[in-house]
């Protein structure tokens, strides 16, 4: 074989891996999903833009009744962390709550550079609540992210320490404060 072949050879196998790679969403992307337009009279979106979301994979192809409200899960690649877990709860016509079971340890001292890091530069990145009086290993902050021309979403950013070693890290997204993240 010629040194000609064996190059294209490489450069067509390389091509066709990237164009096979699944490209990761960041929790922008996810609020862009959630968040309704800021002109708009609901405050999130209906299922169709998590739906189209790049490297999602869901649970069945829609979402499921249970009792008065609707529920999708599945899972999606985060840019520069791993394939996360995502919950969606709605009510027939917006998504009411969005949760991110994020893949690594969130470092709670390192939160607002993990942010900035998700979002897009434009996007408005508000402390609303930081530690609770009686954090040692787990916690949570609260944060208002308000992406260009979206109505801003609360995000409820979480570490929790297992007894054991384990751990489990979120993000919950919700048009509003949800008076269940309190202290």
């Amino acid at each position: 074989m010629n040194a000609s072949i064996v190059v294209s050879t490489a450069v067509v196998t390389a091509g066709l891996a990237l164009s096979g790679a699944v490209q990761a969403v960041t929790l922008g992307d996810l609020a862009g999903a959630m968040a309704a337009p800021s002109t708009a009279a609901q405050s999130t979106n209906d299922w169709s833009a998590f739906a189209k979301l790049n490297g999602a994979k869901w649970k069945g192809k829609a979402p499921a009744r249970g009792g008065n409200l609707y529920y999708w899960n599945g899972s999606v690649p985060i840019d520069g962390v791993g394939v996360g877990q995502i919950s969606l709860v709605a009510n027939k016509s917006a998504v009411e709550s969005a949760t991110v079971g994020w893949p690594k340890n969130i470092e709670l001292a390192k939160v607002p550079q993990m942010l900035a890091a998700q979002f897009p530069k434009d996007t408005r990145l508000e402390q609303v609540r930081g530690a609770c009086p009686d954090e040692r290993l787990s916690g949570s902050r609260i944060y208002r992210a308000t992406l260009t021309g979206r109505k801003p979403l609360y995000l409820h950013v979480q570490y929790a320490a297992a007894d054991r070693g384990g751990s489990t890290s979120t993000i919950e997204m919700e048009p509003q404060r949800n008076r269940l993240w309190i202290c």
